[in-house]
Parts: structure tokens; sequence; C-alpha cells
């Protein structure tokens, strides 16, 4: 579930499901909440026509358009809303619109897996997105294979054949169909043994995962909650210009 605040409201965008066994191919679908208190929640529908697990919209437009990040197949997608915000809030009443986003896919791919090992599987949303001074920060998982130079950063001494891990892009303020920068490597990975393979004090259900799905800055520091081994929560930290400029200096020019 991704929590984007909306003008007066929290929108909660999420992952439901239509087919037993409810796994798998065709099954996931867009569902869309919102609250302004988190007491009393309204549930608004289900984007019907298309398989999508992790989706979010931008909390604001961006030159008039209502831009929306979705993960189609196993890559990372930016389409826009026709019907503006009120397309998310009734996804029935514009099952034409959401066709279209469907149809034009091709067009709309922002980030493509496979560029690099970790990310050889797939790759989607994380958490909202988050405005900068030099761009939309987009912060995303990957699942591939965490090669070793990578591991020993992190003090394993192995490869993770196929682990999670978390990335990042930043997109042009204006036009945020431009990707101005995207990390070569992750910028975290599963080490500790609640994300990696358990120990006797932490059983794990899924090894090598963090997953981010929620992102908070607070006086300059980018707080960012994660998933782990599909068991537990885990809070990362860093200053947010830290970052950034990370990206800035280090991650241009790499779509």
């Amino acid at each position: 579930m991704r929590i984007v605040k909306y003008d007066k409201k929290y929108l909660l965008v999420g992952c439901g499901k239509i087919n037993p066994p409810f796994k798998g191919v065709n099954a996931d679908r867009i569902v869309a909440y919102s609250t302004e208190d988190f007491v009393n929640i309204t549930y608004h529908g289900m984007v019907r026509p298309f398989d999508s697990r992790n989706a979010a919209p931008f909390f604001e437009p961006v030159n008039g358009q209502h831009y929306m990040l979705l993960r189609l197949h196993s890559n990372i997608h930016l389409d826009f809303l026709e019907a503006g915000m009120e397309q998310l809030l009734n996804p029935s009443k514009y099952t034409e619109y959401w066709e279209k986003i469907y149809d034009r896919r091709n067009q709309s791919l922002l980030l493509e897996n496979g560029l690099y090992p970790h990310e050889k599987e797939k790759i989607g949303l994380g958490p909202p997105i988050v405005k900068t001074d030099k761009g939309w920060l987009l912060i995303y998982h990957a699942v591939g294979e965490i090669e070793t130079d990578i591991c020993k950063a992190y003090g394993l001494a192995e490869k993770i054949e196929r682990g999670y891990s978390i990335c990042a892009a930043l997109l042009d303020l204006n036009d945020p169909r431009k990707v101005l920068c995207r990390t070569r490597n992750p910028i975290y990975i599963p080490s500790a043994p609640y994300e990696l393979y358990g120990n006797d004090q932490y059983l794990v259900d899924v090894p090598a995962v963090v997953f981010p799905v929620g992102a908070i800055v607070r006086k300059g520091k980018l707080l960012v909650y994660a998933g782990s081994a599909d068991k537990y929560t885990i809070l990362l930290s860093c200053k947010l210009d830290s970052l950034v400029n990370y990206l800035w200096r280090h991650c241009r020019s790499v779509r």
C-alpha cells in the first residue's frame, strides 16, 4: 500500500487480487482508497483492465498533467491520468481511459529491467515519489543477482543468487518522463539476518528481501520504510541531499 497526500486527503493505493490462487500472471490489480483521518476509510474501486502491482500517483500535477507510476510486467512505467485524480478515485467510470494506458504501454516505459545483474528479473516502484530541488526522486526495488563485489561492501562473503535490492533514480521536475539519473549499483541490499536467510533469533518467510514501500522527509533526512524477508519492517535513513548529490554526480545519463 502506497500512501500519497493529495489536497486534503490521503490516497491509499494498493494491490487487489482477482484470479485464484491469487498469484502469478494476470492476478494483480490496482485498488484505491482514501481517508482524511486514517479512521474512516473509503474504498474507491479496482482498476480492472490490466495486471499491475506497484502503483502510485504524483502528489501534485506537473504542468497540468496528473502523472502516475505503474509496474507493467517487469518494468516501471509513467503515464498520465486523462481525467485527473478522479480517474483513480472512480476507476470503474473511466475504464476506457485505463485501457488506453495499457494500450500505449510501449510509449510509457520509464525504466526497463535487465540493465544490471541485480535488476535482471524485474523492477518496480517503491515509495511514492519525493520532490527535490534537482528532480523527482524515485526509489524502486529490483530483483536479480547481487554480485560479489557489492555483497562484500556489506560484509557478505558470497554473492546473492536471487535477491531484492533498493535502487534510485531522478526524474526531470518539469517533464518526469525524462530520466536524469539512475543508480548503477543498489543503494541498499539485504545483509542482516532478518533480511537474508534468518537464524535462531530471526526466522524469515522469503530470504534475501528488502522491499521499500514508504518514505518521508524530516529535517533534511530521508526515512525509508521497507519490508524485509516478507516478515519484518525495517527503517533506513540518509541525508536527502547526500543521496540526491550522489545521483547527480555519479549516476547521470544512464537510462
